[in-house]
């Protein structure tokens, strides 16, 4: 008798296998990839956001942008940059010459390199040398064939507009902010895709919530037509009650085609906001249940203002007008530049006795004076320091405009978070008391005492409260993802992701 129990406890354990398998039978909470059919994958809702990240085109669009807009400040600072000049040239003369004491045959040979360089002060140097060989038929010339070797350091040094280099800094700083705007920018766009990933991840498990909720109630109406059946033949309903059961069974059909059919939709808009192949089915890990969360609208308020990137990139934005309103003023301002130079050479038929004789000769030349330029009318700057003006204007509404948006949204997303969550409980034990109506309902109905339609149309009244409740727990889901987008916190979520 004992190995009859065994083997017949075998046989069930062999069957419940294969139905796994075949995927017939999914236990609610108890899925796992080894009981799906090939190519079936289960997913939690961070694995999605991961394969987001990786296989998203708007993460490597929004990643793209901001190393392009980053290569904006190695061009600002290039101003700074080091250059290196080199000549030379060669010419041979026999032109006609109006007096006798001038060549009539020259031959000139000329090589020069040199640097120049901007330092942030403003100062621009430069240091060059030169050697001119010199051959000609002239009996005038002292030294034939000459080399003329000649080092030259030349400093001009703004003292006005743009003095000691103040508005080339405050334009790589205006550069800088520029780009850390376009790193905020990525990064919205990258919350973005998080936020509907997330949104469309509920949506697909509240899908699947929906089919099973309307899978077990088809069970029931099957259950009622059988009944309805064995009692019809028997005598103790009449046809219509076999009829109502009958149509009861056909809708909830047609129901569970419609959920089936919204569950697959459900799944193939998440699979494109991973971008992973539509030919390999998923399913969710995370079943449609909600986990009771005390928020401060305070709190809320204080990370807004200090993680929405719209609020800091506005603050920057303005901070960027303060700059342009500081550089457009001292643009205003006359050219005043101080020009100094220095030189040095040496002569002689030899090169390398030419480049001693610069060196160690007193042979130099100093030079210092004074520039100054500037438009009599001087329309062109006084105009764009009143549109910079204005733009500081426009920048301190725009702050203030994104500070009253963020208290209004801010307070919309937590009133609509708090209102969902407290009645969730409610709706919580109305479902309970709805199923243990119809669990009495079911008894009643078994011993006569009820009948078919009370018992359908409590059916409905379960079925209703159960997709209430589905509904309102994907609302709530949603309505958290709305409020963490609002404060800008989901990327902070994920950050090890990417």
């Amino acid at each position: 008798m004992r190995n009859k129990y065994i083997t017949l406890l075998a046989i069930i354990f062999f069957c419940l296998q294969i139905l796994l398998v075949n995927g017939v039978v999914y236990p609610a909470g108890a899925q796992d990839d080894r009981s799906l059919p090939s190519g079936q994958r289960g997913l939690s809702l961070e694995e999605c956001i991961k394969l987001a990240v990786n296989n998203s085109f708007e993460v490597k669009l929004a990643r793209l942008d901001f190393l392009i807009a980053e290569t904006d400040l190695s061009a600002a600072e290039a101003i700074f940059d080091t250059i290196l000049l080199a000549n030379t040239a060669y010419s041979n003369s026999n032109l006609d010459q109006l007096s006798i004491a001038s060549a009539s045959e020259a031959e000139t040979t000329t090589y020069s390199a040199g640097v120049s360089k901007k330092i942030p002060l403003g100062t621009e140097l430069a240091l060059s040398f030169s050697n001119t060989k010199t051959d000609s038929n002239s009996a005038y010339t002292l030294v034939n064939p000459a080399h003329t070797a000649e080092i030259t350091l030349e400093l001009r040094q703004p003292l006005a507009r743009n003095v000691f280099g103040y508005v080339d800094r405050r334009s790589i700083s205006l550069t800088g902010l520029a780009v850390q705007n376009a790193d905020l920018d990525s990064k919205e766009r990258i919350e973005s895709l998080f936020a509907e990933v997330e949104e469309a991840y509920w949506e697909w498990v509240f899908s699947k919530r929906a089919l099973e909720i309307y899978q077990g109630i088809l069970e029931k109406a099957r259950d009622l037509y059988r009944t309805s059946a064995k009692n019809y033949d028997t005598g103790l309903i009449e046809k219509g009650d076999l009829l109502a059961s009958e149509a009861n069974v056909l809708i909830r059909e047609k129901d569970v085609s419609l959920a089936d059919n919204r569950y697959r939709r459900a799944e193939e808009n998440i699979k494109l906001l991973m971008n992973i192949d539509t030919a390999c089915r998923i399913y969710p890990k995370e079943n449609l249940q909600y986990v009771k969360k005390e928020i401060n609208l305070t709190d809320c308020l204080q990370k807004a203002f200090q993680k929405r990137r719209d609020y800091l990139q506005a603050k920057r934005s303005l901070e960027m007008q303060d700059i342009v309103l500081e550089t457009k003023a001292n643009e205003r301002w006359p050219e005043i530049d101080l020009v100094a130079s220095m030189a040095a050479n040496g002569i002689n038929s030899k090169f390398n006795k030419a480049v001693n004789r610069m060196v160690n000769k007193n042979n130099k030349e100093y030079f210092a004076g004074l520039e100054v330029s500037m438009p009599i009318e001087n329309n062109l700057a006084r105009s764009e320091f009143e549109k910079a003006a204005h733009g500081r204007q426009e920048a301190i509404i725009g702050v203030k405009s994104i500070e009253r948006a963020i208290i209004t949204e801010v307070g919309n997303g937590f009133r609509n978070y708090v209102t969902y969550q407290a009645n969730l409980d409610r709706l919580k034990e109305a479902v309970n008391l709805q199923r243990e109506k119809l669990k009495q309902e079911e008894k009643r109905f078994k011993y006569g005492r009820s009948n078919t339609k009370r018992l359908i149309d409590y059916q409905q009244d379960y079925l209703s409260a159960e997709l209430q409740l589905a509904i309102d727990i994907l609302a709530y889901k949603v309505a958290a993802v709305n409020l963490e987008k609002t404060l800008n916190i989901i990327l902070e979520k994920y950050e090890v992701l990417l």
